[in-house]
């Protein structure tokens, strides 16, 4: 009897994993601001240069590029302007913390209680309506002149922003929406869960994309307007304008911006992460 010779089955080879599109996309993505910010950096450069030339400016009043990127550079070797920045960050992480968690707190406290909504709301936008700057003196009576004095006033920035953005996510939900989640026999946290918080992660982080930059303004305005104990950023504002070293103040203001443009790259980096379900929905 002959025997019937079977071809061997085939083992296809394994495939490596490959890495992920998302982190792909998010590297890319980081890389393509990086680069456009760099390209931002180097026109504003040159228009700044050119005005300078053309106009003949005073330096007393504008210095030219080149003496600032000089005093920036003389400002970086020295310990002094590490030990105020990290003064200020402390400031504008803090305060932002605070105001934002407040402010998500009370904005699901507001969109699970109507009630609570209208007898709450005319006091939040009666206390938005006040100057921040009018705050100050009170609060460095209450908190003293170091930096928790700047924290609660930095704090006060983020909170409005961050609880009118959450409360509107947290409320654009539609009644289909709501009506399946009933249907599915869906309890109240997990129709919070599931349905009310996604909606309203791209308003959240719509809200900290404007005030995280608004943050460090507000840790600078705090500490020009009472320094006090502690040195940052704002602390050598002041000192250079008080001595008209012009070059100096524009390097701390070219510091500033390059912290502003760092801090809205992560902010972005990170809702593009965490929203691509927002993306690949078509939203």
């Amino acid at each position: 009897m002959t025997e019937v010779l079977q071809p061997a089955a085939t083992t296809a080879p394994r495939r490596l994993p490959a890495p992920s599109r998302s982190t792909a996309r998010t590297s890319t993505f980081v890389l393509r601001r990086i680069l456009t910010v760099l390209a931002y950096i180097l026109v504003a450069l040159l228009l700044w240069q050119v005005f300078i030339s053309v106009f003949d400016v005073d330096p007393l009043l504008v210095p030219g590029p080149i003496p600032v990127l000089q005093a920036l550079g003389t400002q970086l070797t020295s310990p002094v302007i590490w030990s105020a920045a990290w003064v200020t960050f402390q400031e504008a992480i803090f305060g932002f913390g605070i105001g934002a968690t407040v402010g998500m707190v009370i904005a699901i406290a507001l969109a699970e209680s109507r009630t609570l909504y209208r007898l709450v709301n005319p006091y939040i936008v009666a206390f938005q309506a006040i100057p921040k700057v009018a705050l100050t003196p009170l609060f460095i009576v209450w908190f003293g002149f170091g930096i928790w004095s700047k924290v609660v006033l930095i704090a006060t920035f983020t909170f409005f922003p961050v609880m009118v953005n959450m409360y509107q996510g947290l409320r654009s939900t539609t009644s289909e929406e709501e009506e399946l989640m009933r249907v599915s026999h869906a309890t109240r946290w997990q129709r919070f869960r599931h349905l009310r918080l996604y909606r309203s992660l791209p308003y959240l982080f719509a809200a900290f994309e404007a005030s995280f930059v608004l943050c460090l303004t507000g840790a600078v305005l705090a500490e020009l307007l009472g320094s006090g104990t502690s040195v940052g950023l704002g602390t050598l504002v002041q000192m250079y304008t008080s001595t008209y070293n012009m070059a100096g103040l524009f390097g701390i203001i070219t510091l500033l911006s390059l912290f502003g443009v760092v801090f809205d790259l992560i902010v972005k980096g990170t809702a593009r992460v965490v929203l691509r379900w927002n993306r690949s929905s078509g939203h």
